[in-house]
């Protein structure tokens, strides 16, 4: 079972890499993606540039959780939360960076922003 947690903490990392690297050289993308507890962190800290942050806070969040879900937390209900949870945000991430790539909307990224203007309203 350890194992399949640091697989699916390699898609994480991976998926979320994939992400950045694409945002930080197609700036113009198809839509602003910002949630509000990272404008609001980088609105403190006065960076430009979030989104190798956002990659940064990725990493340390997977690592904490990968050491307590080996250490801590090590009954299967929790580790079968993170697996769910991990593919499902991999998921997120990748639809995000090839709705960057190919510079248009697919279905991940029409279902976030749907989301995105009812929350907004």
């Amino acid at each position: 079972m350890d194992l399949i947690l640091v697989f699916i903490s390699i898609d994480i990392i991976a998926s979320k890499f994939l992400d950045a690297y694409l945002l930080s050289y197609r700036p113009e993308s198809v839509q602003r993606r910002h949630s509000k507890i990272s404008t609001y962190l980088l609105r403190k800290t006065g960076m430009d540039n979030g989104i190798w942050f956002s990659f940064f806070c990725t990493v340390f969040v997977v690592g904490i959780s990968l050491q307590l879900f080996t250490t801590v937390f090590t009954a299967m209900p929790y580790q079968l939360l993170f697996i769910v949870t991990g593919l499902f945000t991999t998921f997120l991430n990748l639809g995000a960076a090839h709705s960057t790539y190919f510079m248009k909307h697919n279905f991940v990224t029409e279902k976030l922003l749907q989301n995105r203007e009812v929350d907004m309203q």
